[in-house]
């Protein structure tokens, strides 16, 4: 949709969508600016901006620092709650803009070459946060996961809730509910997916994707 600013107009070349706005503060929006598109957004410093596609250049908070980044960027959102992000493109850009508790450090190019993890046969990921975790993810988790053509991540569970963004290529997805019911659905580029636990899921990706991934735990009582 159309962004506004807070007396309601519209703002020209820029297009917001919220994915995602949790109780426990975890929020994913996609922001997409037109060629000449400019948006002030209020942040807490906190906040990241991963850029998609294109350049963006970011004018920070109360010192008005103007930084630069491109495709892979994993960028800071400047500001103190008063004085927002001017977030701005001179020929076009998407991005997405994540907001919630410790989302890392940011970095160049987090689709890069370094600081990725093999997980499986055929299968990346990198953290885009620093975490301590054991082999069932039980904690938050935010990072990229990437698959080869061909490559396949078996049934498993976490007793988290799974949110994923599709971010390039195929994958078919199969869901085992509690009551043993399966479901396959077949994602691609731009799907953004909610899973509560307790379902489990296992993946399938024929021509290789990558997806961002945010796990969040559930409450101990629940399940």
């Amino acid at each position: 949709m159309a962004a506004t600013r807070d007396d309601g107009g519209r703002v020209p070349g820029v297009w917001t969508k919220e994915l995602l706005n949790s109780a426990q503060g975890d929020s994913f929006s996609l922001l997409r600016l037109a060629a000449g598109g400019e948006f002030t957004r209020p942040g807490c410093g906190d906040d990241r901006v991963l850029v998609l596609d294109g350049k963006l250049s970011i004018a920070g908070g109360a010192t008005g620092l103007v930084s630069e980044h491109r495709t892979g960027a994993y960028a800071a959102l400047p500001g103190d709650g008063e004085v927002g992000a001017v977030v701005s493109s001179t020929s076009g850009s998407t991005a997405l803009v994540l907001a919630g508790k410790r989302l890392g450090t940011p970095a160049d190019d987090v689709f890069g070459p370094e600081g990725w993890l093999e997980s499986g046969p055929g299968q990346w990921f990198r953290l885009l946060l620093d975490v301590a975790f054991d082999e069932t993810f039980d904690e938050r988790v935010v990072g990229l996961s990437h698959f080869e053509p061909g490559s396949f991540s078996p049934r498993h569970p976490h007793r988290t809730a799974h949110r994923f963004l599709f971010l390039d290529g195929e994958a078919d997805d199969e869901l085992v509910f509690p009551d043993g019911t399966r479901h396959t659905a077949h994602r691609a580029r731009g799907d953004f997916v909610d899973y509560p636990y307790p379902i489990e899921h296992q993946t399938f990706s024929r021509t290789g994707c990558t997806i961002l991934f945010l796990h969040e735990p559930v409450p101990a009582t629940a399940g």
